[in-house]
Parts: C-alpha cells; sequence; structure tokens
C-alpha cells in the first residue's frame, strides 16, 4: 500500500512541472482522486501561463517601435510571469506531497471547470 501511495505522491508533484501532467493521465493510477485533481491543477497551471507568455510576446511585439522600451518591458513581464508561475508550482508540489487537494490561488477555479468538463464528456 505504501508503494501506490509513493507513486501517486510521485505523479501528483510531476503534474506540476509544466507539460508533465500528462504522465498522470496514462499512469495506472490515473482515477485515485488525489492524482486526478493534482493532474488537472497541473493542466490549468500550465495553460494559464502558457497563454500569458503567448500575451506577453504578442504585446513586446507591439513595442518594436521603441528597442530600449520593448527590452525592459520583456525582462519585467517575463520575469514576474515566471516568478508568480514557481510560486505557484511551489505551492501546488507542496499540496501535493502532503496529499491535501487544495487548490491554487487564481488557478484552481479553472482546474475545477476542466475536471467537470472531461468528466461530463465521458459519460
Amino acid at each position: 500500500m505504501s508503494e501506490n501511495n509513493d507513486n501517486i505522491r510521485l505523479l501528483s508533484v510531476l503534474s506540476y512541472i509544466p507539460f508533465l501532467f500528462v504522465v498522470g493521465h496514462y499512469a495506472v493510477e490515473k482515477d485515485n482522486p488525489d492524482l486526478r485533481f493534482h493532474k488537472y491543477q497541473g493542466a490549468a497551471l500550465c495553460g494559464c501561463f502558457l497563454a500569458l507568455y503567448l500575451l506577453e510576446a504578442l504585446f513586446v511585439l507591439l513595442l518594436s517601435f521603441s528597442p530600449e522600451i520593448q527590452k525592459i518591458v520583456s525582462y519585467i513581464l517575463t520575469g514576474g510571469i515566471t516568478i508568480a508561475y514557481l510560486i505557484l508550482i511551489g505551492s501546488g508540489i507542496s499540496s501535493a506531497l502532503k496529499f491535501q487537494q487544495k487548490q491554487l490561488p487564481f488557478i484552481g477555479f479553472l482546474a475545477v471547470r476542466l475536471r467537470e468538463m472531461v468528466d461530463s464528456r465521458r459519460k
């Protein structure tokens, strides 16, 4: 039983590393409630920050008329987004290690909606 808990804990932690939430989707324990929670949290986190990075790139591209301003804005936005991403990854990994189903701030509601949408398609 302990080995199964260790597998679930490892897969839950991996779910928060960018794009590795897919590993939990193909795992034997994929129907475990803890793993499902963290897998969808990781997917929502990855998707949101991918969208933020793309928006940041578009915004910086719009500032191409001034390379100096473009460089400064790029550094500030990329740094801010990356720091927020790392903080949320750390929070998710912390709750996964404790076997807690704690929603991430700002992103957690999207994970719930994503899980509901996938569950409704399964039926």
